[in-house]
């Protein structure tokens, strides 16, 4: 009966720790948190002042400042920064974390592309750039339904990607058709 009752509680936590975590990484070393400065525009590029603070990771990326589109866009990354089409015509920004055909989760706010951790500074959420036990210590406030924010596994289709905004308080997650990306945020205009 020990035995039987031991198993049964190895079980429980085993699969209570797979659920959590992933041993297997999936890093971005490609991305920079910096967003860069962008003093001359090819032929094609266009400029887009942008008015919203879902990307904010605490220096007000992206928030009231003219930026340079590129519609030429082409090969779409994780760790992209888009500007896109909504449903209701309205264009905003956000960072392509998983590709077509890919399966996102995100548990206790933590993201997993195909079961692997997302191992980079958008890959859980965070609030003007602080994780939760920075932010708890300088706000001393707690946004739990953040912080905690779970989602069972989504596998994209092959016109989807799906996109989070760097400040998933003030942002959203959501879907994004391939024909909506209207083309890659590259910087700020110098």
């Amino acid at each position: 009966m020990k035995k039987f009752v031991f198993v049964i509680t190895l079980s429980f936590f085993l699969v209570g720790f797979s659920e959590i975590s992933s041993s297997e990484l999936l890093t971005d070393n490609n991305t920079s948190p910096v967003v860069a400065s962008i003093e001359h525009l090819d032929s094609k590029m266009f400029t887009h002042h942008y008015m919203y603070d879902n990307m904010d990771k605490g220096n007000h990326d992206y928030f009231d400042k003219t930026l340079v589109v590129d519609p030429d866009y082409k090969e779409v990354s994780g760790g992209d920064v888009v500007l896109f089409e909504k449903n209701n015509g309205e264009k905003s920004l956000s960072r392509i974390v998983a590709l077509q055909g890919e399966t996102i989760a995100i548990k206790k706010g933590q993201i997993y592309i195909n079961d692997k951790k997302l191992d980079t500074f958008y890959g859980f959420a965070h609030r003007a750039g602080l994780d939760k036990e920075a932010y708890e210590e300088s706000m001393q406030k707690e946004l739990e339904e953040i912080f905690n924010y779970s989602m069972e596994d989504l596998t994209l289709s092959d016109d989807e990607y799906y996109a989070v905004s760097d400040n998933l308080f003030r942002g959203e997650m959501l879907l994004v058709k391939k024909d909506a990306i209207i083309g890659q945020v590259m910087g700020y205009k110098r």
